[in-house]
């Protein structure tokens, strides 16, 4: 799970995202969600959150470069038909002002997610609708996990089968919801998954990383072991 294409509490620089998606093209099986995983084999499924204009203008080159494939997980409300700033100006957005001003250009256009989704390499997921959390009892589960759906599916031309929880959080009601209405539902847990039939998948902080290969530490590895049987356990 990764949020940002620049160096930050929750992004990589490029020259580390770049040297990890090398890594992983050149040691692991990039899947999507659904894909066959190989029996004793470490397959790799990458996501990215919120759909910054760094995705598109970064990523998006480095997955074609690696042939890699990926999941953006989009919150349609701050998507729109076009930006008037500069690239440069798109990209120096924190992410605070992106989401208080979506006209400033800090995340993706429809036109620049049609693309990519057209292109193979990216599967877009839905990612709420106005990005809130869905653990409070109060959310609107309607706008939240059925629009964006409809929205994304006819915007994208392609199937959205996914959905991931905005700050990974969720009640039982969101997740019911959510599982009646995609195929494959996620959340942050720092955790392996042994298949895509889980109640729910959990997915790697990959923000930060110290290095470009240290989430597939003998160490770290054993730790995300150790979380999927934890998960089993609190989720019965």
């Amino acid at each position: 799970m990764y949020h940002r294409a620049r160096a930050g509490r929750h992004g990589n620089p490029p020259e580390v995202i770049a040297a990890h998606f090398a890594h992983i093209a050149s040691t692991y099986r990039n899947v999507l969600p659904g894909d066959p995983l190989a029996p004793g084999r470490l397959s790799v499924c990458l996501s990215f959150d919120d759909g910054y204009f760094d995705f598109y203008a970064t990523v998006f080159p480095l997955l074609k470069k690696y042939q890699l494939r990926a999941v953006l997980a989009v919150p349609v409300a701050v998507v729109r038909e076009r930006v008037d700033a500069a690239s440069d100006d798109r990209l120096n957005l924190e992410s605070r002002e992106a989401f208080a001003y979506p006209s400033r250009g800090g995340f993706c256009t429809w036109a620049e997610l049609a693309e990519m989704a057209g292109s193979g390499h990216v599967t877009i997921a839905a990612h709420g609708f106005t990005h809130g959390r869905l653990d409070s009892p109060t959310a609107n589960l309607a706008m939240e996990l059925d629009a964006p759906k409809t929205i994304l599916k006819t915007r994208v031309a392609q199937p959205i089968d996914s959905f991931v929880f905005p700050f990974g959080r969720c009640s039982q009601r969101s997740l019911q919801r959510a599982r009646a209405q995609y195929r494959y539902v996620f959340r942050i847990g720092g955790a392996l998954n042994r298949g895509w039939g889980s109640r729910l998948l959990y997915r790697v902080d990959a923000d930060a990383m110290p290095g470009p290969r240290s989430l597939f530490s003998p160490a770290r590895l054993v730790g995300y072991r150790a979380r999927y049987f934890w998960n089993r356990l609190r989720m019965r």
